[in-house]
């Protein structure tokens, strides 16, 4: 005898899919037929993608994808993966009704009936926009935190290759003067020097001295400069004033080369810090000197040329090669010449002057050239 049942058997498959899913709001579930048209709709589906049943159920699921993946055929790829292997499942991105794209978590189950004959395909969609918003924001700070750390352990680096670089200009640039220094020293104390030759051997003292002077005080501020804080003064003053001062210093250690200062009759007022732009001025002096082994004139003119006020330096000495330029205000940049080698230096002083320059709103520029010597201005701000 049949016991009658209390419940109405659903007919079909695609009926028994709806009563299951039909409620489901957090998931969009929906069924396909073999080919991809869409053919029932849950209250999920149309919240994650806008469509109502009516607007989407015989329309093919391939309009929740993007162009460029509907050109690829991707839609038509994964119901075949899912015919062959029985499911698909990724994360991708997903296009509302809107327009809007979406982050999705797919699932495509292929259905088939006892006979194993294809009825269609379930498809399971999840938005996870909000978990792949924080992933791709916890991803992005962790390569920034990356980033940070490739850039403190390169700044490391560069700071010991610099302590290194430093340790050994110091042993070498110091040792040159302080020879010298300790033997006339040495003479000196034991009589060997005649009285009439003591003033020359002290003028060369004080010129060894000063090299020693300018070397260290480069190094000081250079470890200033790499700590970034250097605390600059805030003057007014002419700069006239400051390059005659620097001429006078230099003077006495010009070895018979002339020293010419052409000021002008305006004054050149700036606001900075004075004893830094001295260290400037000093340093494109003491170059021109340096570089002019075979005598000349070396020739200072300051003023103004707009809002600017302008020093420049000008030498009838070795020159430089326009290939050397770029290597020019670099740390360390000393320029690989056969008449290099043997003139002392750093390779500190013009990147301290850019350096310094470019801290108060300034610039050095050069012209120069192989044999015709060189001209480097320092231009700065003009208070009038």
């Amino acid at each position: 005898m049949l016991r009658k049942s209390n419940t109405t058997e659903p007919r079909d498959l695609g009926d028994q899919f709806a009563l299951l899913v039909s409620g489901v709001v957090d998931y969009g579930i929906f069924m396909l037929d073999p080919t991809g048209v869409i053919v029932t709709w849950n209250e999920g589906a149309q919240r994650i993608k806008g469509y109502a049943a009516d607007e989407i159920i015989g329309r093919h699921f391939s309009v929740f994808y993007p162009a460029e993946a509907v050109r690829n055929r991707k839609p038509d790829w994964e119901l075949e993966v899912a015919k062959r292997e029985g499911r698909y499942e990724e994360e991708g991105w997903r296009i509302r009704k809107d327009g809007t794209r979406f982050w999705a978590n797919v699932i495509i189950t292929a259905l088939r009936d006892e006979s194993g004959r294809l009825r269609g395909f379930g498809k399971v969609t999840r938005d996870l926009s909000e978990r792949h918003a924080e992933e791709v924001h916890r991803s992005a700070e962790r390569e920034r935190e990356a980033m940070l750390l490739r850039a403190h352990a390169e700044r490391m680096a560069e700071l010991e290759r610099t302590k290194t670089h430093f340790l050994n200009l110091a042993s070498h640039e110091l040792r040159g003067p302080l020879t010298v220094i300790r033997g006339y020293n040495s003479m000196l104390a034991d009589g060997s020097i005649p009285p009439a030759q003591i003033p020359a051997v002290s003028r060369l003292l004080e010129i060894k001295l000063a090299q020693m002077d300018r070397l260290v005080e480069q190094m000081l501020e250079t470890a200033r400069l790499e700590d970034d804080a250097p605390e600059l003064a805030d003057e007014t003053f002419d700069l006239r004033l400051v390059a005659q001062e620097q001429i006078d210093v230099f003077r006495p250690l010009a070895e018979g080369r002339l020293l010419l200062m052409d000021g002008g009759d305006l004054d050149v007022v700036v606001r900075g810090d004075r004893l830094r732009i001295a260290t400037i001025v000093a340093n494109l002096i003491d170059n021109a000197l340096k570089y002019s082994p075979q005598g000349g004139e070396v020739h200072c003119r300051v003023g103004r040329r707009e809002s600017q006020a302008y020093v420049t330096v000008r030498d009838a000495g070795l020159g430089i090669a326009a290939e050397h330029m770029p290597r020019l205000f670099t740390r360390f940049g000393r320029l690989p010449t056969d008449e290099n080698v043997t003139i002392p230096g750093t390779g500190l002083g013009l990147f301290l002057c850019k350096e310094i320059a470019a801290r108060h709103g300034g610039d050095i520029t050069v012209v120069s050239a192989p044999g015709m010597g060189s001209e480097f201005t320092l231009v700065l701000p003009s208070t009038i």
